[in-house]
């Protein structure tokens, strides 16, 4: 009987002096794989989104493209109506998380749709405004949304600058 437990423990010793170098070096290349993982950071959102003016019965459609390669732990979308009220209307669990659209415009859909994009690292968003008119000629805009079409459209110009000098 003692005989072949010095045979199995003999075997056992050389399985083991086998394994450990094997699981050292493993160790090691894993540790140096997860300290080299870069993080992406907070989700980054490709375009602008433009307000809209439509009449009711009219489709309305705001796209909202958000670059994947990072990690996209959600994508919501939201309504803010003119008199205050906030609402979650979609989440990327009901169809194409990238787009909103209102197949039939009513004047209760006026109001700022923002787009938001989140992980861990942080989230990124992107609005626009939906006016609803019912008359002949096209409305007139408040002075709200003249100051919010201006930052909209500076942001632009200044993004544009920022790429023109990038590829340059």
């Amino acid at each position: 009987m003692k005989k072949g437990r010095r045979k199995s423990d003999k075997m056992l010793f050389l399985v083991l002096l086998h394994l450990i170098p094997i699981s050292l070096v493993s160790a090691e290349s894993i540790v140096d794989k997860f300290l080299k993982i870069k993080t992406c950071g907070a989700p980054q959102i490709q375009n602008a989104m433009m307000n809209q003016t439509v009449r009711p019965g009219e489709q309305a459609s705001f796209k909202c493209q958000i670059d994947m390669s990072c990690i996209v732990a959600f994508i919501e979308w939201y309504h803010d109506m003119p008199n205050g009220t906030a609402t979650k209307i979609k989440t990327a669990r009901s169809g194409d998380p990238h787009t909103h659209i209102i197949q039939r415009v009513e004047p209760t859909h006026e109001g700022t749709y923002t787009c938001v994009a989140g992980n861990v690292l942080g989230k990124a968003e992107a609005s626009a405004y939906l006016q609803v008119y019912s008359g002949s000629s096209l409305p007139t805009f408040t002075s709200t949304d003249n100051l919010l079409y201006m930052v909209t459209l500076s942001t632009i110009l200044a993004l544009e600058s920022v790429l023109v000098m990038l590829a340059g």
